[in-house]
């Protein structure tokens, strides 16, 4: 049994806590007492183990008489509880170990009081503390869920997208065909491996948007002019898997006009654990013709909400025909760490 699992069991748990209640009690004690007093230290080790397993009881069933509303009984059982350890702790000190003899009862239904208020206390810090791990839980296991469910939905969106831009290319440039298949299996080979994992590489997830922005390239031809440049190094980082690409892929939907001038501004710079994303590009007029799904950026938006809360940065902005996007992001750093895989 390994030791998280040890210390997972409740019995294991309250031995260990009631031994260093005694050990504390002994300590104590020593200043004094001396330690040839055995039926003293005897007397106390054997009353305190009885008020703690009394007290685990009173936690454990009479409580929850008190949590659901049942006060006439909870404090008749109560009274019952308190004589009850009265008696035993009294019967123990003076007539089995015959110590303290001429000490009333009175103290020892003071100890029964204080004991039972400790341990309701106890018993409340822990039924917090438990119920707030519950939740962290719950809450993390739900936005897991989330960020499969989003992830998921990259992979019909990325595949419509890029079949449209391969049927564009094919009537074009039909000789190109062939090279661009390639370059989309590649393309689609990251994407399926990658959406099963929590975390990649920054270096190959850079690698991928720079062989999409070359099959890009290719689809635009003389339409629009494509500008990728990248500062600092990405070693050790990693970063959500596709979660970049999106931003990418709508400046080449709304930049590439047959009627004007048009441009695709990428910029990636990486300081220590930052990369900050700059993309300008131009917006034709008749952009609510180009056809889309919708999915791309309200999915991202989503994921960097739930992957990234409070560590990003992401402003839009269109003016005089430029759309402007900005994403700043803290990353995670991992040199050795194995990718976690949720197959």
């Amino acid at each position: 049994m390994s030791l998280k699992n040890i210390f997972n069991n409740s019995w294991v748990v309250n031995i260990l806590l009631l031994i260093v209640l005694i050990t504390v009690n002994v300590l104590i004690n020593l200043q004094y007492e001396p330690i040839t007093n055995t039926r003293l230290y005897l007397c106390q080790s054997v009353s305190l183990a009885f008020i703690y397993v009394m007290c685990a009881l009173h936690n454990k069933f009479m409580l929850q008489i008190l949590m659901h509303g049942r006060y006439w009984r909870y404090f008749s059982l109560l009274a019952g509880w308190l004589t009850l350890n009265t008696v035993v702790t009294y019967l123990l000190r003076t007539n089995v170990f015959q110590s303290d003899r001429n000490v009333i009862w009175v103290g020892d239904l003071v100890f029964a009081a204080a004991a039972l208020l400790i341990g309701i206390g106890l018993w409340f810090l822990y039924r917090g503390a438990t119920f707030q791990t519950h939740e962290l839980r719950n809450s993390l296991l739900l936005r897991e869920k989330e960020l499969q469910y989003l992830q998921s939905q990259l992979n019909p969106h990325f595949f419509f997208n890029t079949l449209n831009n391969l049927y564009g290319v094919s009537l074009r440039y039909p000789n190109k065909t062939p090279e661009l298949i390639l370059s989309i299996s590649e393309l689609m080979r990251y994407q399926l491996e990658s959406s099963r994992k929590q975390l990649v590489p920054l270096e190959d997830e850079l690698q991928f948007i720079r062989n999409y922005v070359h099959l890009e390239r290719a689809r635009v031809r003389q339409r629009c002019q494509v500008n990728f440049k990248k500062k600092g190094h990405e070693k050790d980082l990693m970063i959500t898997p596709l979660i970049l690409i999106a931003f990418v892929e709508n400046a080449f939907k709304y930049a590439p006009s047959s009627m004007s001038a048009s441009y695709i501004k990428v910029e990636l710079e990486i300081k220590g654990e930052v990369l900050h994303m700059k993309i300008r590009n131009t917006v034709p007029d008749n952009k609510q013709s180009v056809s889309s799904t919708g999915v791309g950026l309200n999915n991202v938006k989503q994921r960097l909400a739930l992957a990234y809360a409070k560590r990003h940065t992401l402003i839009t902005n269109e003016e005089n025909n430029i759309y402007y996007t900005e994403l700043i992001l803290t990353l995670d750093r991992h040199a050795s760490t194995p990718l976690p895989d949720r197959r």
